[in-house]
């Protein structure tokens, strides 16, 4: 089963349970009753918030739930609130979401909403215990009777108030007037009566008479009420108000056939529809003592769905034709078709069957509709007949009429009509074919539509085709896919995929439609055209074929694009755009420094250092040419990843030795110091060279130039400087008598972990010297030179753990010392 199939299932059954836990409680009319252990098993598994909720309404004791001693709890009938509301879907599922879960939404999703019976909603807001009605107005006809009081009120020469109740002998007892008959009497003649007796016998004293509390009656609501029983309501109550008052009629109950039983007889009926669909209160009578309202079992009943104002399920009274049915729902909305009419009905064999009716015709209105139908009411197809429809870069996409004749100029006239950077070189048609509304497109030039109106370059359209215009910078691909797709669909073993694949230098390259008859122009043309770099005098096409054993063979055209209109394309095929031959687009260098005229420079292939240099107007009196500092971009790639890697593999050779049993642990501080070096350089892409040589020989150590390379010619230094394990890394004038041991010493010497056997020097252009390894140098031999860097590594054997330390150290000195040449410029 499906996933959606088993949340189905699963929300099904969870209703079920909780539907047979309330059934069951409800039935604990007058003795304790216990659901069984699956029941109670099942009940756990719910929610915290459903459990306690449920057992809140109904009375249930969580607690034994938890005791293994008594695994099912007792449901105690005198626990139960009798003001509480039957249980509700919606109910289920505001717990479901306040517990996180919602087993109801991917239902609802699923299922269609079910029809609810008309007219119950009314009572859905009606309280639950009764609560006499006292605001209802009196009537001056009102009869008045025993318990009826009223109100008094002198005023003029005596201000008092008097509340006088009638009492069973009819009378009023009249403070100084004595007692006055009035039962029998009209509410309005009692006013009368007393205002005259005042009048007579009072001298100097008016009255105000109103009514007080009204009299009340006993009578009784039976049948299929939500709460049947006995009730006391007002002299004035109704039957309407006492059937709101006591909370309603239950689904099961009629809204029609409301029985007021006077004396053992029916006095009259009352029908709620009256009431709800018209506004119609004729036969609400007024209660007197005694009365009886009985509620019979709902009648036949039909469901009405689809496209009427008041879709629900409709008890009938005397409705027996369709049209009856309709007027109950009703009508019709105005997105219904009427003519697609469906009536669901049980048949003499107990199957449902399917009838079909046009509700336009007499004899569909007049349809002899049955207890239990559905009519179910269609609605007017989504889709839009007679038009033109327009999308894409134009200023009011949307549809337009369309009538016989009508052609592309005719919908869009000029290029007005388009947005801004609008593509008028070429537009699609989508159109569908009948019967099976299958796809085809249509090229057009705008621009040649536009100028020739109703000629062999405007087409005509036909109904329901789509225009798209494109523009410069919105993927084609993307708005193209659905078009895509459809025709892909569409093939079949005897119509190949209607697509063509245009790719290379277009502004556009993909798959797109092919139209019927396209050539290689116009394909292009829809890709968007070439662009700056494509060659325009040829492409290439890929066609594959198939033989008379179905055997694919693939053949290869060159295309002169000059005349590529007249090569007509087939399914499929493939065009390549070519580039330019040798095309590289523009490349720049920098030349920085003590030249003549320093820059950005372009430049072509294959062009030299030593010509960039003479471009610059060569190298000017100050220029120290052996410091001279040449980067290329792809280096300083290569640099950071190099960098990455050593960093990533010096954090696990910390790690493994530090994790080693018996081996010598790390200096944190200085594997620290070190890694944090290493996170702050950034590679320089430096590439060593001898620009004196270039610049003499160029035919023999000349560079020859890429994108992005970077020359730097500084200014003449005279100093040396020292950096590494020394008590003070700085900078010292150049002196021609002074070795490396003397520029070591000025810097206070080295520091105890300083590696002495491997001090080298950094030359002022890159380039590496070891001086303890020469044959013909030794350490205290005076070859030094200005702009040099004397170098102290750190003694990597003091880290034996790792076996990276040393060209680990001696790359961050190298880096450190390119980046700062080329920062101190």
């Amino acid at each position: 089963m499906d996933r959606c199939g088993s949340k189905s299932m699963h929300v099904k059954h969870l209703i079920g349970l909780i539907i047979s836990l309330v059934l069951l409680i409800q039935s604990s009319a007058s003795f304790s009753q216990t659901p069984s252990a699956a029941q109670i098993e099942k009940f756990k598994q719910l929610p915290a918030s459903q459990q306690q909720a449920l057992a809140k309404q109904y009375g249930v004791d969580l607690g034994a739930l938890s005791n293994s001693n008594h695994p099912q709890p007792t449901i105690n009938p005198l626990t139960i609130d009798n003001n509480r509301q039957p249980i509700k879907t919606a109910d289920i599922k505001q717990q479901s979401e306040d517990a996180d879960v919602d087993p109801l939404l991917e239902l609802d999703e699923q299922e269609p909403e079910p029809l609810e019976p008309f007219g119950y909603q009314l009572f859905e807001n009606a309280p639950t215990r009764f609560m006499p009605a006292i605001d209802i107005p009196i009537p001056s006809e009102y009869v008045m009777g025993p318990g009826d009081n009223i109100i008094v009120q002198f005023y003029g020469k005596e201000n008092l108030s008097h509340a006088l109740t009638i009492n069973r002998e009819g009378e009023i007892q009249f403070p100084k007037l004595g007692p006055i008959v009035v039962a029998g009497l009209s509410f309005t003649d009692v006013k009368r009566l007393i205002t005259n007796t005042i009048d007579e016998q009072m001298m100097g004293v008016n009255a105000s008479i109103t009514m007080g509390a009204l009299r009340s009656i006993r009578i009784f609501i039976l049948g299929d009420a939500t709460l049947p029983g006995s009730y006391t309501v007002n002299s004035l109550s109704t039957m309407t108000n006492a059937l709101f008052a006591s909370g309603g009629i239950s689904k099961m109950g009629s809204l029609r056939n409301i029985q007021l039983k006077r004396g053992g007889k029916i006095i009259t009926t009352l029908d709620l529809y009256r009431l709800l669909l018209n506004g119609d209160t004729t036969n609400d009578a007024r209660l007197l003592p005694g009365d009886v309202i009985f509620i019979p079992p709902i009648g036949k009943t039909v469901g009405v769905s689809g496209e009427v104002r008041r879709p629900a399920i409709y008890e009938l009274n005397k409705e027996t034709t369709a049209a009856q049915v309709v007027s109950l729902a009703g009508g019709f909305l105005g997105t219904a078709y009427p003519q697609a009419s469906r009536i669901e009905r049980i048949n003499d064999n107990g199957q449902r069957t399917l009838v079909d009716v046009d509700l336009k015709t007499r004899q569909g209105k007049n349809l002899v509709i049955k207890d239990a139908d559905t009519l179910q009411v269609f609605s007017v197809l989504d889709t839009v007949e007679g038009i033109v429809e327009i999308e894409g870069h134009v200023k009011r996409p949307g549809g337009s009429a369309w009538q016989a004749g009508l052609h592309f100029s005719d919908v869009i006239p000029n290029a007005n009509a388009l947005l801004a950077n609008a593509d008028v070189n070429v537009a699609l048609i989508v159109r569908e074919r009948d019967p099976a509304r299958q796809i085809e497109v249509e090229i057009v030039n705008p621009s040649a539509a536009f100028s020739a109106p109703h000629s062999e370059d405007d087409p005509r359209l036909n109904a329901r085709d789509r225009i798209i215009i494109f523009d410069y910078s919105t993927d084609r691909i993307e708005i193209l896919q659905e078009v895509i797709d459809q025709l892909s669909v569409q093939a079949s073993i005897d119509q190949r995929r209607q697509l063509v694949y245009v790719n290379g230098n277009v502004r556009f390259p993909g798959q797109y439609p092919l139209a019927r008859n396209a050539s290689a122009k116009q394909m292009i043309a829809l890709a968007g055209g070439l662009t700056d770099r494509a060659f325009s005098l040829g492409a290439e096409l890929t066609r594959y074929v198939l033989d008379e054993q179905q055997r694919q063979s693939i053949t290869h055209f060159n295309i002169d694009l000059s005349n590529s209109h007249e090569f007509a394309l087939q399914e499929e095929d493939s065009i390549h755009i070519k580039q330019l031959p040798n095309w590289k687009g523009t490349e720049t260098v920098e030349i920085e420094g003590e030249v003549v005229f320093p820059g950005t420079y372009t430049i072509q292939r294959g062009e030299t250092l030593s010509q960039l240099i003479e471009r610059a107007g060569g190298l000017n009196e100050y220029a120290f040419i052996a410091a001279s500092i040449f980067s290329r971009a792809e280096l300083r790639e290569l640099e950071r990843l190099r960098l990455d890697e050593l960093q990533q593999q010096l954090e696990e050779d910390i790690a493994t030795s530090n994790l080693q049993e018996g081996a010598d642990n790390v200096a944190q501080d200085e594997a620290d110091q070190l890694l944090k070096s290493m996170e702050d350089l950034r590679p320089t892409g430096r590439m060593v060279i001898n620009l004196e040589n270039i610049i003499a020989q160029p035919e023999n150590y000349d560079v020859a130039l890429k994108d992005g390379d970077r020359l730097v010619v500084p200014m003449q230094r005279q100093t040396v400087t020292v950096v590494g394990e020394v008590q003070h890394a700085t900078s010292h004038v150049f002196e021609d008598r002074l070795s490396i041991n003397d520029y070591i010493d000025r810097s206070g010497g080295t520091t105890m972990k300083a590696d002495k056997k491997r001090i080298y020097v950094v030359r002022a252009n890159g380039s590496v010297y070891l001086p303890g390894k020469s044959h013909w140098f030794k350490r205290n031999d005076k070859g030094i030179k200005p702009g040099d860097t004397v170098v102290i590594p750190l003694d990597a054997d003091r880290m034996k753990a790792l076996t990276l330390w040393g060209s680990v150290s001696e790359i961050v000195y190298r880096m450190a010392l390119g980046a700062a040449a080329v920062a101190s410029f």
